[in-house]
């Protein structure tokens, strides 16, 4: 049974098509062509919702054909739908700012049209998309419009669609009493509505919430309901989650049989829908179990699957948990070897997450930026539309003017008495618009000053973000550097092992990798914030060069990389030391960073006219057109990765840009993808006999 699963899952899996229900899109689809143009939108729309997992270009492209269809019919309802079906597929495909205007037009579209189911789904889905880049409070709002919205039309479908989102963000704050609560009433309704996926899928939010509890017992209740009711809808891809989760009730509950039968039987499953986001979790449950087992060579061939998938699909946290499993499956085999290989694996891609989690956390605050510039935009654009109504407005009764003039004018000699009194009319009219203008001038006025003051809060948070960022390094860098002087002085102990010496080295080289890390990003909060010019004095190039070049000889040698430096500077130069020592640091660890072993590195330095050229160049692996775009920019990882395993949190080279253009200089850069890449660096300079004068 073992070998022909582990061959099911190796070999036919990538051949195997994406789940989905292909025979109700089919059906669909013949439909179209003799479809009147009412049905084509409703066909459309339920193609769009089919696509959305597996295809969501292809739901965008079914929804903007409907949306399409919809306002040629000038539809009175249910034109919201199509857009809150793209902003779903823009959510999929992570362009979530991209969702965050389909949803908001969803809303304003379900607002023209007083379509309030569309208006609680687009609220419902803004309130999920806030929840993801972790804005809960934000999202919490949102889920209670579409919550009392549903709760108000009595639409029972949509009240526990509401009751289950707010049920998962009060699980993710640990408020298990107030998440079951709404787990449960969703339950009710969905078992009253009589639809079994939707059944189904209550039960399973419940058998995870038991789980988080540690009630495996109750778990396991709701999660056996939940697998009778995937039976008869035949739902693979649900039912092989719910093996795997019972699979890990039954592993804490000691009941290992049980779980061996529930695990395989939920990787079976997955592996023939190639359902590959949960295969690598469930490869290491069945790892887990026969290593409890005692087997210890199939619970190596499983981990080893799980890694092999996890690394297929770039799942990071996937192939962390692999290494670890191996780490200790070579431990327990007494196998030193691969134990520490395994080990430094397993604290590379810890590290990488670390920095991964840093990105995330910057790019949700970089959403959150971007939605509240939106909503100010929106604010904008509506006073602009007021203004443009009051100048049209305005030209109106202009017109208006010139028309009654031109009335009075040809009846002037036949009709004076009735001109005179056409006239005091027209000049009423013209105070009253004018007075209306006025209204609207001073109303423009108050809320330029809102505008302001919202200017000045803004600019308040981003002071604070800043602050907060440098408070936040400068406590991590304490402790680390404490750990880093313990480090030391652990390594004077002569009496380590080989083994003990190995676990120091890695954790030196882990805490040297978050201090740099810590340094940069101070560093570059520091440059943003800092306006002055920077302060020059007179020092010697030469000696600077050969120092930083002497200080990354020893990695360039761990390396076997041949670190050269050529220059011909004497007289001493007036620049700024520091940010000429940072800049050279940068490009020099940089390319013995990104060099392989027995490669060469050239550093060359020389003065022409005042101008002092730097020429770093190595044989790494290049640029490509697709890198360059991205090459100065904050938190930019480029294509191209260490060569032996070292950090990078894509800050060096913006750190150098903005360097270079402090000191008015340029930096230039040549680079051939596969052919190596040389960075020159121009940068002015006045030289001893010049700064004398």
């Amino acid at each position: 049974m073992y070998r022909s699963f582990i061959y099911i899952v190796i070999v036919l899996f990538p051949t195997l098509s994406v789940a989905q229900n292909q025979q109700k899109i089919d059906s669909l689809k013949k439909k179209l062509p003799y479809a009147s143009a009412e049905n084509r939108y409703k066909l459309m729309v339920d193609l769009a919702w089919e696509y959305r997992f597996a295809y969501p270009d292809s739901t965008l492209t079914y929804a903007q054909r409907a949306y399409n269809i919809g306002n040629e019919l000038q539809l009175k309802k249910d034109l919201g739908r199509p857009l809150n079906y793209q902003g779903v597929a823009y959510n999929y495909k992570g362009d979530r700012l991209k969702a965050y205007d389909m949803y908001t037009q969803a809303v304003e579209v379900g607002i023209k049209q007083n379509d309030s189911i569309q208006i609680a789904h687009g609220n419902n889905n803004l309130g999920r998309l806030f929840f993801e880049q972790g804005l809960l409070s934000k999202a919490y709002e949102y889920f209670i419009r579409a919550h009392n919205i549903f709760q108000k039309r009595g639409d029972e479908h949509g009240l526990a669609y509401s009751l289950q989102s707010l049920g998962t963000l009060q699980r993710s704050q640990k408020d298990f009493v107030q998440s079951e609560r709404n787990y449960l009433q969703a339950y009710a309704i969905r078992k009253k509505l009589g639809n079994k996926r939707d059944i189904m899928s209550a039960l399973m939010l419940l058998g995870r919430l038991y789980y988080e509890r540690n009630e495996f017992e109750k778990s396991n209740t709701y999660l056996l309901k939940a697998d009778s009711a995937g039976h008869l809808i035949n739902d693979g891809i649900n039912l092989a989650e719910i093996k795997t989760l019972l699979a890990k009730n039954y592993i804490e509950q000691g009941r290992i049989n049980e779980a061996e039968q529930a695990a395989e039987a939920g990787a079976l499953v997955i592996s023939k829908l190639n359902y590959v986001h949960v295969l690598p979790e469930t490869m290491l449950i069945l790892g887990k179990i026969k290593f409890q087992k005692g087997k210890l060579a199939e619970a190596a061939s499983y981990f080893q699957s799980s890694l092999k998938i996890a690394t297929e699909i770039k799942d990071l946290q996937g192939q962390m948990d692999a290494y670890r499993d191996l780490w200790k499956l070579a431990e327990a085999q007494r196998n030193k070897p691969d134990a520490v290989l395994y080990m430094n694996q397993y604290l590379v891609r810890k590290d990488s997450i670390k920095d991964l989690d840093l990105t995330r956390q910057v790019d949700r605050l970089q959403f959150q930026l971007e939605i509240e510039k939106k909503e100010k935009e929106n604010e904008l654009l509506k006073l602009s539309e007021a203004h443009q109504s009051a100048v049209i407005a305005k030209q109106e009764g202009q017109n208006m003017v010139q028309l009654a003039v031109m009335l009075c004018s040809i009846s002037i000699a036949a009709m004076f008495w009735f001109y005179s009194r056409k006239r005091n009319r027209v000049n009423l009219k013209l105070e009253a618009q004018n007075q209306f203008i006025e209204l609207q001038r001073k109303q423009i006025e108050k809320r330029n000053v809102d505008l302001s003051l919202q200017n000045h809060k803004l600019a308040d948070l981003n002071h604070e973000k800043d602050m907060l960022m440098n408070i936040v390094a400068h406590d991590l860098k304490s402790p680390l550097a404490r750990i880093m002087g313990l480090a030391n002085l652990l390594s004077k102990d002569g009496q380590l092992s080989q083994s003990q010496q190995e676990y120091l080295r890695l954790l030196k080289d882990v805490t040297q990798s978050n201090i740099d890390l810590i340094i940069d990003l101070l560093d570059v909060n520091a440059l943003q914030v800092e306006k002055e010019t920077p302060h020059a004095v007179p020092f010697e190039l030469g000696r600077l060069l050969e120092e930083r070049v002497a200080f990354f000889q020893y990695s360039s040698i761990g390396k076997k990389i041949d670190l050269q430096l050529n220059h011909s500077i004497e007289n001493p130069i007036l620049c700024n030391p520091g940010y000429l020592t940072r800049i050279i640091d940068n490009l020099v660890s940089n390319a013995i960073k990104f060099s392989r072993g027995g490669a060469l590195v050239e550093v060359n330095a020389m003065l022409e006219s005042e101008t002092l050229i730097l020429f770093i160049k190595d044989n790494g692996p290049g640029f490509s057109e697709a890198d360059k775009q991205l090459l100065y920019q904050r938190f930019k990882k480029l294509s191209a990765r260490p060569t032996a395993g070292e950090s990078s949190n894509g800050l060096g080279l913006a750190i150098v840009k903005t360097l270079v253009d402090r000191l008015s200089g340029e930096i230039i850069l040549e680079s051939e993808l596969g052919k190596g890449s040389e960075f020159t660096v121009r940068i002015p300079v006045k030289v001893a006999e010049n700064v004398s004068a």
